[in-house]
């Protein structure tokens, strides 16, 4: 029975705001959200927020029409909630080939020869310092997906690597991303998968441990050398623009909060929200990367909230951008026709698996990624060119909605985000147009 019924969000939206905040593929309908078990609505959103408008009298016209929508609009969220068959091939292709290609390329920063690492540009033979851990990072996801150890063993190396470079200058100020990936190293134990651990450790290590440790270490060079966190947010607001949030969501407030630099953490978040006429829609180097700074921020912002570590008026804000975030999907179910901002988009929507709005753009978030993977290779998400950093962001993303969440800092903690329960299988639809491949955008890359 339904007992309340939305009126068309678009409508509101365009009425109260003057704009339009429906989805692109799915204009001038609103997707239910209180959808329970049996399949009944029973209200509209299950967030503390301003409640969804009650159906006025100008927009009905007839109880029969009203019906016809309302069947015409659970029937496609039936077909979208039904769970199709699990892309694990998929994922274990892009890990496998994604593993095989880590190894020695030259530095361009430095000049140097460095091994266990992965090339910027597939092919090019040419690595940086910048997206070295980003690129390691996410086949720590995979792991739990398969239970294959042999994914998160292979990114011990590069964290090695990262720790021997940062603990010969101490001065050396860490990129965000790096702090995040030990963090997640720090959570793997070796030995749970009867793994010897003294194996993988680097140098003095007694157990994985500490690589918190250190990560804390690193993170607090950040914060000596920005002590105010206006500071640090403006520096990046500043010169990134509508990357900012993303350089920030990714690279600076999550691994603070990480690391137990909560009151930091939070002041960041407070500026960039306070400042978002600053960087949203606001080109940098040409193109707009306002939806993945979006989804950055929305991921962390939805996780501190769930942990306490947040008040509501920044939960509120987060929403807020989820609303205009999913307002932006595409009708191939990408973001911005891209396969990073996607993955990053299905990151921030895994935050909150009861809500249904957010798993049904989450499916057609995977299924593009799954298509986009065939493009023109299997196991791989080509531009071109094909950058590892963004495989390795589609892969965790895509192992995050396929398994139970890796314990990526609060699993460990008691303050877990998640949902214990699977998540969604995508749908094996076909996409029905993707963009021109010359027309995306250079891929974000992480920043001091």
């Amino acid at each position: 029975s339904v007992e309340i019924l939305c009126v068309c969000q678009g409508m509101f939206n365009e009425l109260k705001y003057g704009f339009n905040t429906t989805p692109k593929w799915f204009q001038g309908l609103e997707t239910l959200r209180g959808l329970d078990k049996s399949l009944n609505i029973r209200y509209c959103s299950k967030r503390k927020r301003t409640p969804c408008p009650l159906v006025q009298p100008q927009f009905l016209r007839k109880e029969k029409s009203m019906q016809r929508r309302f069947m015409v609009l659970l029937a496609l969220t039936l077909a979208l909630l039904i769970p199709g068959v699990a892309s694990a091939e998929l994922l274990v292709c892009a890990a496998d080939l994604h593993l095989t290609r880590k190894g020695c390329y030259v530095n361009q920063d430095t000049g140097n020869i460095e091994c266990q690492v992965w090339e910027w540009v597939v092919g090019s033979g040419d690595t940086y310092l910048n997206i070295q851990g980003i690129s390691a990072h996410y086949l720590l996801y995979v792991t739990v997906l398969t239970g294959n150890p042999s994914y998160a063993l292979g990114t011990f190396g590069t964290a090695n690597l990262l720790v021997g470079r940062y603990n010969a200058d101490p001065m050396l100020r860490p990129f965000g991303q790096d702090v995040d990936f030990l963090l997640d190293v720090c959570a793997f134990d070796p030995s749970t998968y009867g793994v010897n651990v003294s194996e993988y450790l680097g140098a003095g290590m007694e157990s994985n441990e500490a690589y918190c440790t250190l990560a804390t270490q690193y993170y607090s060079r950040v914060v000596g050398q920005f002590p105010n966190s206006a500071d640090n947010a403006d520096r990046y607001i500043d010169v990134r623009l509508s990357l900012a949030g993303w350089d920030l969501g990714t690279g600076q407030i999550r691994p603070a909060w990480r690391t137990n630099f909560e009151s930091y953490a939070v002041g960041m978040v407070a500026r960039v929200l306070e400042r978002r006429i600053d960087w949203e829609h606001i080109l940098y180097g040409g193109y707009d990367y306002t939806n993945i700074s979006w989804a950055a921020l929305i991921r962390v912002i939805v996780e501190m909230y769930a942990a306490g570590d947040i008040g509501a008026a920044e939960y509120a804000e987060a929403l807020d951008m989820a609303d205009l975030l999913l307002a932006e999907q595409e009708f191939d179910g990408s973001w911005d026709g891209d396969p990073q901002t996607t993955a990053y988009a299905l990151l921030a929507l895994r935050t909150d698996l009861d809500n249904p709005t957010w798993r049904l753009a989450a499916v057609r978030g995977e299924n593009f990624l799954e298509a986009f993977a065939g493009i023109p290779q299997q196991c791989g998400w080509n531009y071109p060119p094909e950058y590892a950093e963004v495989n390795s962001e589609v892969i965790g993303a895509l192992s995050e909605w396929q398994s139970l969440p890796f314990a990526d800092g609060f699993e460990t903690g008691d303050t877990s985000a998640w949902s214990s329960s699977v998540g969604v299988s995508p749908l094996r639809e076909a996409v029905e147009s993707i963009p021109a491949l010359s027309v995306l955008r250079p891929a974000a890359t992480p920043t001091f």
